[in-house]
């Protein structure tokens, strides 16, 4: 069940609107507590990610932060979290149709935004009524976007003034929500690259094993050691050609050093194989190892979540 729901301008903490149809506080043990913690993080919102959860013993504090404007629920703890962050998503899509961002940006007062009361009691009252709720509201992507990106999870303590600072007497380890390190979406240039870097390992990997294939071939023949060199450097090549198409995909904290090295193996690699390919051989193997490094090297990272929209 739904208890509170307030809205707050995370720039500076403002409550600007909330359910007036309270529940009796002393019918619900502990809802009180939950409910002093709401309005706490309403004004304190801007320290954490975009979208997390404070458990309050029965209860469960979740909200939203997007546009300088923060969205907050509290309901039971048995509440499913995929109802409440569509109850949230919807609360914003109502909140940004019904107020334009002068009218919520020029609020002075507390609550001011207090004609909002009645859409948002409608609101709640749907979210209270699952069985109604289930036909008209498609969870599908919302739960998938959940399992994907989990709400950050927050504890009491995170609560407290200067929590994660460090004075000159105490040396606390700072906490704060994890970091979400992730590669910006791969575009269509860094998809060719990526391909074309797996393509040369493979082409690398068959020409190694032809070549280890052919020295064994001559049974009569002396020991020759430089065909099984140029078998193992093409399996060098196959193996960095593919370690290339791996910091193209994954965001290493060293990738940039990384890259460079592989460039370099993989020039030393073609340089030693002059003999054994062609001069469009070794072009292209080269013009797919420079390739791939420029990608690794301007691909964007992102360490922050995006502000949350559904």
């Amino acid at each position: 069940m739904i208890y509170f729901a307030i809205v707050s301008r995370s720039t500076d903490g403002l409550a600007l609107a909330a359910n007036s149809d309270s529940p009796q506080m002393s019918a619900h043990p502990g809802l009180e507590d939950a409910y002093r913690k709401m309005k706490l993080l309403s004004r304190i919102s801007a320290r954490f990610e975009d979208r997390c959860s404070l458990p309050c013993n029965s209860y469960v504090i979740h909200f939203i932060t997007a546009l300088d404007l923060t969205f907050l629920v509290l309901c039971d703890i048995t509440y499913p979290q995929v109802l409440a962050f569509s109850f949230l998503s919807d609360l914003q899509k109502e909140f940004l149709q019904f107020f334009d961002k002068t009218r919520v940006m020029s609020v002075q007062r507390p609550y001011a935004l207090i004609d909002f009361d009645v859409p948002l009691q409608k609101l709640k009252q749907k979210y209270n009524n699952p069985r109604s709720l289930s036909t008209r509201v498609n969870l599908q992507d919302l739960s998938q976007e959940l399992r994907l990106r989990p709400p950050y999870v927050l504890c009491e303590e995170e609560l407290r003034p200067g929590y994660g600072q460090k004075s000159s007497t105490d040396h606390y380890k700072t906490t704060t929500a994890s970091s979400y390190t992730q590669f910006l979406p791969l575009h269509f240039i860094g998809v060719i690259s990526l391909t074309l870097s797996c393509f040369c390992a493979v082409l690398n990997f068959s020409r190694g094993v032809h070549v280890m294939n052919e020295t064994h071939s001559h049974i009569d023949a002396t020991f020759d050691l430089e065909h099984y060199q140029t078998g193992a450097t093409f399996f060098v090549c196959s193996f960095l050609s593919f370690y290339q198409a791996y910091l193209i995909y994954c965001p290493l904290k060293r990738r940039k050093s990384l890259a460079c090295a592989t460039l370099g193996s993989l020039c030393i690699c073609q340089l030693y194989l002059w003999e054994h390919r062609s001069i469009l051989g070794l072009l292209f193997h080269v013009t797919v190892a420079c390739y791939g490094t420029f990608v690794i090297m301007t691909r964007q990272v992102r360490n922050k979540l995006p502000q949350y929209t559904l």
